[in-house]
């Protein structure tokens, strides 16, 4: 399945620096063509958390350059499984570098990897992924301490978006020397769009803003596609997002 794709990072307008971080892998192959887009928020000091993301997305660049290809010659089944691994690692890297450093830093991940017809998503932490069809559908779970509140019927939705706790996660990659990397899969038929994005993109916008504002056009082309995250970025600003706001669109032809 061919991919079109475009994308939005910017600092927050209370951020010194750009602590998100994304990236877009397409690679044509004898399966056909994969992908694997990936967005993290960054947490830490002023350098710390640009340098948790930034380690995170190299280290899923250099899997998708250097060991995918010889996955693929393999059983294609066990990719997830491998980039599970690889993810678990990287885990394990970022805590090194930091105590090597003295550092406390960490970040969320999520991760969209597509080969075939089939999505699988990876995550940790609360950035988030949907998928726009006939709808808009968030195909992974928060993990804060207010979204499993909400699961457990503590505290409702309302109450949540203004809770004093909201951002506690409950964990990210870089802190805990063990993570659960929460995986989900499914089937693409062509013509769905997927969207990556952290929370300073998603926490002053509605899902019936983000769907609406994306699908106002009749052909997802890159202009279209880019044109829409900027107009929806112009209302984070509008708004006073104070946050970086990081959005991955990626269009399954």
């Amino acid at each position: 399945m061919p991919f079109i794709t475009a994308y939005k990072t910017e600092q927050g307008l209370a951020k010194q620096a750009n602590q998100d971080a994304l990236m877009i892998k397409t690679a044509r192959t004898k399966n056909g063509q994969v992908g694997l887009f990936v967005v993290c928020d960054g947490m830490g000091g002023l350098s710390e958390g640009e340098i948790a993301s930034k380690m995170l997305v190299e280290g899923l660049a250099n899997w998708f350059e250097q060991t995918l290809p010889i996955l693929l010659q393999s059983d294609q089944e066990d990719i997830p499984l491998h980039l599970t691994n690889k993810i678990e690692h990287l885990n394990q890297q970022l805590i090194q570098y930091g105590e090597q450093h003295q550092l406390k830093m960490g970040s969320t991940l999520t991760a969209i990897f597509i080969i075939n017809q089939s999505y699988y998503t990876f995550q940790v932490g609360d950035s988030r992924a949907y998928l726009l069809s006939d709808d808009i559908y968030q195909l992974t779970k928060d993990q804060t301490l207010v979204a499993r509140e909400v699961e457990r019927g503590m505290i409702t939705l309302e109450e949540a978006k203004s809770h004093p706790k909201k951002h506690v996660l409950l964990q990210c990659i870089g802190i805990q020397s063990t993570i659960e990397v929460v995986k989900t899969s499914g089937l693409l038929t062509g013509g769905e769009l997927l969207l990556l994005c952290t929370d300073g993109f998603y926490q002053k916008l509605t899902e019936r803003e983000i769907k609406d504002r994306i699908t106002t056009y009749s052909t997802f082309s890159k202009e279209n596609m880019e044109s829409a995250i900027m107009s929806l970025v112009q209302n984070l600003r509008d708004r006073e997002e104070t946050d970086d706001i990081t959005a991955v669109l990626v269009n399954i032809v």
